[in-house]
């Protein structure tokens, strides 16, 4: 069971369910009015008749974490997931997902059983060798926490959700028309000269006051503090550094493989083609002998002409089920027929053809076609993965125990790590310097973040809890060092104020000249530019142009060329002419599939939003605003929305 858990990693059960409003802003509904009241207990928010618990919800921030470490690798910065608006972000897919689960049963949509199992038994997910695994789905299922009963309900849910999302979406329709002017408004080019004013030329004509250096360090305090800091010790303790040290003896490894061989070999496969006389056991004498002589006289005809088999199988056999197809019965393997049937076939070799054989059904004349022979791993080559699967079994039946012994001890013996981790066997690790916001992969997990920056970590020195950090894995920590915030001195970032200031006085300089120049450009006067060549650019081609300055060309009105428009950017200012429009020809038929797909999409994501808006005005929602946002609040900022 455990060697298909490692591959929990390329199969997640967050990529297999179906992703449903995940990209929908803010939904919210709860029964016929909005709730008022503050949300109870550990919920992080109510949801109708629902709830989202702090697990649910620090489940959901742990799985958008992997999900974006898994999309942006080394690069993803853990701190990320501190940030209020990301941490709301989240929140509001959890709730639309609420929300949908409510509609969707209010709406009447059912799953009924044989629809899951035919979503089940097709997703690739839960299949070894192209069909489906029942030891496979179950292994998954108990990797993430469920019952295979839990994940048949999770999995309906999904499926449930995505038929309410799919009904509203289906209303979406595109009329030719709009869709023709659709594409030639977004294929449409225009030819543009840009010129960006920027800061540079400004900046050594600004100067700034000592004094306006010291009110922008005195006013922004948190952008000089080095965060507090703490370097811990911490033990891990994980199934899978528990198999590596598993024994596992060869008679154990010898006695799996033939007790699971239909996992590691395919057994031999027969194709066959038969003539079925059908003949009662109890079937008088002489209906015996005239069905025998009728077979001899058969078998003497197709073993003088093989060609002809299919041919008289059609016209003579009794077996409604084969003989339209010329008596072809396709592959199979022992077990699948009847015995008399079975042996024969077995023991012939391709195109003999033997018989009569009698059956409880009948007299068969048997031809076959084709033979697949037994290949698969021997137990040699299938010894590794069998000794990693029962190294990890043995692991996972005695974790829990050892979970228990590393739970008991860092509270037990709560100032040190050392002795738990000699009776478990499992060394004591240090770390480098980290911050709570930049913690690093190794102490992302926000239950172990928050336990490391209390106070009874840091203060008394006392281990945190053992936290599981993921499936499989419970970690537990302790300060060994600790550095408190500290605020930078003037000195030290002075040369950095002064220049940040100076070009913030250097933009609004350019953005003025930018501004004097554009309304002299409009009016038709003479003014001092030297326009680069025009680039033909278009929405999907923008030729390098930022977004706003694109879109500003586009909006500029082309009834008088020239046109000239302006727009303030992050480097200065950027002045456009518009110089010519280029439309579009002709519309070909493939365009307007690709680009009717994408409008279609777009429409349909108006209509759910616009249906979360008003399932949103018809029901309530609650959000404890100080467990969203906490970790900003830990920090000594204010957290928004209070």
């Amino acid at each position: 069971m455990l060697e298909l858990i490692r591959q929990i990693a390329k199969y997640r059960i967050s990529k297999i369910l179906f992703a449903v409003f995940l990209i929908i802003p803010f939904g919210f509904f709860g029964l016929e009015s909005y709730l008022r009241g503050p949300v109870g207990g550990d919920n992080v928010a109510s949801v109708g008749s629902l709830r989202v618990n702090q697990r649910e919800f620090d489940d959901a921030i742990r799985a958008q974490a992997e999900n974006y470490r898994a999309q942006f690798g080394p690069s993803f910065d853990a701190s990320l997931m501190e940030r209020p608006e990301v941490r709301q972000g989240v929140l509001d897919r959890v709730i639309s997902e609420k929300l949908v689960t409510l509609a969707a049963e209010r709406s009447g949509i059912r799953v009924g059983d044989r629809q899951l199992a035919e979503r089940i038994m097709s997703e690739p997910a839960f299949q070894e060798d192209g069909k489906f695994s029942k030891a496979r789905y179950d292994a998954i299922a108990r990797a993430q926490g469920w019952t295979p009963k839990g994940l048949d309900e999770k999995l309906r849910d999904e499926m449930e959700l995505n038929l309410y999302r799919d009904a509203i979406a289906a209303t979406a329709i595109v009329p030719r028309a709009t869709l023709d002017a659709f594409i030639r408004l977004s294929e449409q080019s225009r030819e543009v000269s840009v010129i960006t004013i920027g800061p540079e030329a400004f900046l050594a004509t600004v100067k700034v006051a000592d004094p306006d250096v010291e009110a922008y360090y005195k006013a922004n305090p948190a952008e000089f503090t080095n965060p507090e800091q703490v370097r811990v010790e911490y033990v891990s303790l994980s199934v899978d550094a528990m198999a590596a040290k598993m024994p596992v003896k060869p008679e154990d490894v010898r006695a799996y493989y033939e007790s699971n061989r239909a996992r590691f070999v395919q057994p031999e496969e027969r194709k066959a083609s038969h003539i079925l006389l059908t003949l009662k056991p109890d079937a008088p004498e002489a209906d015996k002998k005239a069905a025998e002589e009728k077979a001899d006289a058969l078998i003497k005809a197709v073993r003088a002409r093989p060609t002809s088999f299919a041919d008289v199988a059609k016209k003579e056999s009794q077996d409604p089920g084969s003989a339209s197809q010329g008596g072809d019965l396709g592959y199979f393997r022992r077990g699948a027929m009847v015995r008399a049937f079975e042996d024969a076939a077995f023991a012939a070799k391709k195109d003999d053809i033997v018989g009569p054989v009698r059956s409880e059904f009948g007299l068969h004349i048997i031809r076959v076609t084709d033979i697949k022979a037994e290949k698969g791993k021997a137990l040699a080559e299938a010894a590794p993965e069998i000794e990693l699967e029962l190294r990890r079994a043995e692991a996972s039946r005695r974790f829990a125990d050892a979970a228990d012994s590393l739970v008991n001890g860092v509270y037990e013996q709560s100032t040190a790590l050392a002795p738990t981790a000699e009776r478990l066997g499992i060394a004591v690790a240090q770390s480098p310097w980290f911050s709570k916001a930049a913690p690093g992969p190794l102490f992302s997990n926000p239950k172990l973040l928050a336990e490391i920056f209390s106070d009874d970590a840091i203060k008394a020195r006392r281990n945190t809890s053992a936290v599981e950090v993921r499936p499989g894995v419970l970690m537990a920590a302790r300060v060994i060092e600790h550095k408190p915030a500290e605020l930078r001195p003037l000195d030290a970032v002075k040369a950095g104020i002064d220049f940040k200031l100076r070009r913030e006085a250097a933009i609004k300089l350019a953005v003025a000249d930018g501004e004097a120049k554009l309304k002299a450009a409009v009016e038709g006067k003479a003014v001092a530019l030297t326009w680069p060549a025009p680039l033909a650019v278009n929405r999907q081609k923008p030729g390098g142009l930022q977004a706003p300055v694109l879109d500003k060309a586009f909006r500029a009105d082309a009834k008088k060329l020239p046109a000239f428009v302006g727009v303030q950017t992050p480097v200065g200012y950027s002045l456009v002419k518009v110089s010519k429009v280029i439309d579009v020809d002709s519309i070909d038929d493939a365009r307007r599939k690709s680009l009717g797909d994408q409008l279609r999409q777009t429409m349909a994501m108006a209509e759910l939003e616009s249906t979360l808006a008003n399932l949103r005005s018809r029901f309530g929602v609650s959000v404890r605003k100080d467990l969203v946002e906490k970790a900003s609040e830990a920090k000594g900022e204010p957290a928004k929305g209070k």
